[in-house]
């Protein structure tokens, strides 16, 4: 990946329809448990929900975009081209945490593991008491890493469930 390559698709995830609408979700479900409590109710508690969530992301994408520009990692998942459910699947967890190189080999991706403990760890500097200490951000930081993880098994998989449901019609004879 090239770095025009690489500002785009950080430009793209930081306005992607998709990623906000998770982020609202997630904001949602943060305001159902009323968590942080110090928040109350309604739609302003609600509002700093969303920008809390919103800003926590934008960290760990900022700090990811520039450590992979840095390092020269591509975090985008490739699919495995492996047999097998179980080759498949491990290849899937291994991408959550592993970045591709120019040469084609994979090794830990500095800049997604920076990304996602800077995300974590800063933005407990706005939040209250009872959501910013050290533990509460790694608690962020694991949940973040699982659901990268997660989201790898998801993407190898899913072309395969849309190919079952998306049949190509047969050319007439």
């Amino acid at each position: 990946m090239n770095q025009r390559g690489r500002n785009q698709l950080f430009f793209h995830t930081m306005a992607n329809p998709l990623n906000l609408a998770g982020i609202a979700f997630v904001a949602g479900i943060a305001q159902w448990s009323n968590k942080p409590g110090e928040w109350g109710q309604g739609s302003q508690a609600y509002g700093r929900r969303y920008a809390n969530l919103y800003g926590q992301f934008a960290i760990d994408q900022t700090v990811t975009f520039a450590l992979s520009s840095a390092l020269d990692e591509d975090n985008r998942y490739f699919n495995s081209g492996k047999k097998g459910i179980w080759p498949r699947t491990a290849y899937a967890l291994e991408s959550g945490v592993l970045a591709r190189h120019r040469d084609g080999h994979r090794s830990l991706s500095f800049s997604e593991v920076g990304g996602g403990l800077a995300g974590a760890f800063l933005s407990r500097l706005w939040l209250p008491a009872s959501r910013n200490t050290p533990g509460d951000a790694a608690i962020n930081f694991a949940i973040g890493t699982a659901s990268s993880v997660a989201f790898g098994v998801v993407k190898e998989f899913v072309p395969d469930i849309i190919r079952v449901f998306v049949r190509k019609p047969k050319p007439p004879d």
